[in-house]
């Protein structure tokens, strides 16, 4: 149908009065129509709906509306009704010649034995009427029947419809069903490819082998005790509501039915009188009363039902699902007839996001909090949910703890109304659902929901794993519930991690470097986009290594290499963020070489990823909000590229003995007498020595015998040995491995003391110590 038509035939409205035969036309516009119908009142009561059109032939002008698809059973009967169908026959298409077209029923169908010849504007038998007009020019049609076959008919058309449309409206009552198949049920029009008139087969009821029953459970509702609904029984075909056990209505374990209520019907001659209900314990049983109780028209009609918990230990929480069976054919084998639950409530996410760590405005799955049964929240309590420490509600992370909203929207179900939003704690990591006066369900017989959707949150830089809530709060719900999963915003890996870089070395080619995007996106141009890969300290880039984008579509600029805060001992690689990715992207960083200066111990060497364009959140938020990540969490990635190994070459150690007396500041170093600052001392039952000047008498040289007085960390390097002692405590690290010593190491006279026996631990020296003479002697390995 071309638009023109379709949207023609939307807007036209007729009106017909008939009386004793005799035809008026009562016309708006210049519409004409042709009816062949039942009578004026089925006229004045048909209401369009959904049409199977089915034409076949190309050259036909017009087309087909069904207004109604019954469904019928196998058996015979004498009269009937298919559907209603209505021909549209386009504009010009009748041009004053006679035109036909057949009307032809299917197998199982015929017209009434009596059917009979009928002329325009005379009534025929079995209901068929024809009317016409066209703007004053009379447009007839004529139904015929064709030779002794009584399941095809002819309409002729004469005149013309050059002013409108045409249209025929077709009511195919009185029609004798003779045992049809199941299966749809076509009627099927043709005409001459020279009439233009439409052709095609149209659906006008469908034929079942038996009857089935359609059963609906509406009003539902969701309790602790009781519960009431309104069953909707409807037949498809007349009789399909049995006798004896038509439908069997068996409840789950813990409740029993306790009441059968009104009756109330819909359509068709079924009424209370004709049913018969019963009721035993867990078992309810509808049918018709008996055999002459079967409708003789399809019926359908409302029973309201209800039953109750009758063993809590039995009754299961969540649906009340009774099983349908009996002899009636039912479109079920189940039914929902209520939801079983104890008050209180729950969170759940029916679809988990994914979110990149680093990076704030990272959205949720819909969070849906919800009542077990309707009534179960109480207005001025509360339920709260906590991120866990590597997240913040978006809202706090742009606005800080005073945030009173949530980013999305939220949305309301059953009887539940909007709660207040808050947040609670210092770090903003529990958002408070508070619900006021009003907004609690306490009328709707269905349990309430409050579903969060397109909620935000910031993530922490290198957060990783599932992102669980916790749930609590006075309304009494507890538990976690997985919002979403975390990816990293990108990896860091070394072509070769097991290289062994001396001690010392100007020029350790450890190889290359390859940093991957965990999601497109994951490097962002925020703010300035800086990335930064940093080394630890006393190791720096010996030359800027040369790095490119070797998959994906990410940009990239500005490469450099420097030391990290002007300290010149920790270097730094830089670039920047141009363009984001919508793929995820590899950066290759190849050609990688080191300066290690004598003060990095033995052990990895770990280099760490930071900056605004790789861990966005730790940089940028409501300032006391992020302060911990900034603090604490800035890396977005960190991996081991290379080993510290021996040290470099031309670094010697020479043998040593060192003799120290107890109570004397002066002791020998190979014969040479030195003094020290403190004097070796016994306290309980230990010998205590000064470290530096053990350590100087060993080969360390005062450069290589260091203090850092924020950390009280006292550092002594001797070749490939780095030891490191913090004051007032028992950690002693030798080359990054830590030993718990039995004592602390303390002060004296403002230097470091140790029992002699610790002393020889840290500088891989044996002591010897000689009770008559007083004295201890230090000899190096």
């Amino acid at each position: 149908m071309s638009d023109k038509i379709h949207n023609k035939q939307k807007n036209k409205k007729n009106v017909y009065d008939i009386q004793g035969g005799e035809q008026k036309f009562m016309k708006k516009s210049t519409k004409k129509v042709l009816n062949v119908a039942a009578s004026a009142a089925m006229l004045a009561g048909i209401a369009p709906v959904a049409g199977i059109v089915a034409p076949t032939a190309a050259h036909a002008s017009g087309s087909f509306d069904v207004y109604n698809v019954p469904t019928l059973s196998t058996g015979s009967a004498d009269s009937i009704q298919l559907g209603r169908v209505k021909v549209n026959v386009d504009q010009y298409t009748l041009d004053g010649t006679s035109k036909e077209l057949t009307v032809t029923l299917p197998q199982g169908f015929e017209f009434a034995s009596d059917f009979e010849n009928t002329t325009a504007n005379t009534p025929g038998v079995n209901g068929f009427q024809v009317l016409g007009s066209d703007n004053g020019t009379s447009v007839t049609a004529s139904v015929y029947k064709i030779g002794t076959s009584n399941k095809s008919a002819k309409i002729v058309f004469n005149g013309a419809n050059a002013a409108d449309d045409t249209e025929l409206f077709l009511n195919l009552n009185n029609i004798k069903a003779t045992g049809p198949n199941t299966g749809d049920v076509n009627l099927a029009f043709s005409a001459s490819t020279a009439s233009g008139l439409p052709t095609g087969n149209v659906k006008v009821a469908t034929v079942v082998s038996s009857g089935q029953v359609a059963l609906e459970a509406n009003d539902t509702q969701s309790s602790s005790d009781d519960f009431n609904f309104t069953l909707k029984v409807t037949e498809s075909v007349a009789a399909s509501l049995k006798t004896g056990n038509a439908l069997k209505f068996k409840l789950p374990s813990g409740f029993e039915w306790n009441a059968v209520g009104t009756f109330t019907p819909l359509y068709g001659d079924l009424t209370s009188a004709d049913l018969t209900t019963s009721v035993d314990g867990d078992t309810l049983t509808i049918a018709a009363t008996n055999t002459a109780a079967l409708s003789s028209t399809a019926s359908s009609f409302n029973l309201d039902l209800g039953f109750s918990v009758e063993d809590e230990d039995k009754a299961k929480e969540g649906d009340i699902t009774a099983s349908v069976s009996g002899n009636s054919s039912a479109n079920v084998s189940s039914l929902v007839v209520g939801s079983y639950g104890q008050y209180g409530g729950g969170v759940t996410v029916a679809s988990p996001s994914t979110v990149i760590a680093g990076q704030d405005e990272q959205q949720l799955g819909d969070i849906v909090v919800k009542e077990s049964v309707a009534g179960s929240f109480i207005a001025g309590r509360t339920v709260t949910l906590q991120l866990p420490e590597g997240a913040r509600w978006q809202s706090v992370y742009e606005d800080g703890t005073d945030a009173t909203t949530t980013t999305g929207s939220i949305d309301t179900a059953n009887g539940l109304g909007q709660p207040n939003i808050s947040y609670t704690g210092t770090d903003g990591r529990t958002l408070r659902m508070t619900f006021p006066t009003g907004s609690v369900n306490n009328s709707n017989n269905n349990a309430g929901s409050i579903t969060l959707k397109d909620v935000e949150v910031a993530v922490q830089p290198g957060f990783s794993g599932d992102l669980n809530v916790a749930v609590a709060g006075s309304q009494g719900l507890t538990g976690t519930v997985k919002v979403a999963t975390a990816t990293p915003s990108l990896t860091l890996s070394a072509s070769d991690a097991t290289y062994s870089a001396a001690i010392g070395s100007d020029s350790a080619n450890i190889g290359n470097l390859t940093l991957k995007e965990g999601a497109a996106g994951a490097l962002t141009d925020d703010d300035n986009g800086l990335v930064e890969v940093l080394l630890p300290a006393g190791v720096t880039f010996g030359s800027t290594p040369t790095v490119s984008v070797t998959s994906g579509d990410l940009t990239i600029r500005n490469v450099s290499v420097d030391t990290y805060n002007n300290s010149g001992t920790q270097g730094v690689m830089r670039f920047y963020v141009d363009s984001e990715s919508t793929t995820a992207s590899t950066i290759a960083i190849n050609g990688v070489n080191l300066r290690i200066d004598r003060t990095v111990p033995q052990g990895n060497i770990v280099a760490k990823v930071q900056g605004d364009g790789a861990a966005n959140t730790a940089y940028h938020g409501f300032g006391d909000v992020t302060q911990t990540w900034k603090d604490s969490y800035r890396y977005a990635a960190q991996g081991t590229i290379a080993t510290i190994g021996t040290q470099a070459t031309g670094v010697e150690s020479n043998a040593v003995t060192a003799i120290y007396t107890i109570g004397s500041t002066a002791y020998k170093v190979n014969g040479e007498t030195r003094t020290a600052e403190v004097a070796p001392y016994v306290e309980n039952g230990r010998t205590y020595l000064p470290v530096r000047y053990v350590a100087e008498a060993l080969g360390v040289t005062p450069a290589n015998i260091l203090f850092d007085k924020a950390t009280s960390m006292v550092t002594l390097i001797k070749g490939d040995r780095v030891v490191q002692l913090k004051l007032k405590t028992n950690q002693l690290t030798i080359n990054g491995s830590t030993i718990n010593m039995d004592v602390k190491a303390v002060t004296k006279a403002n230097r470091t003391v140790l029992p002699i026996a610790w002393v020889g631990k840290a500088l891989d020296a044996t002591v010897m110590y000689d009770a008559a003479a007083k004295t201890v002697t230090v000899n190096s390995k």
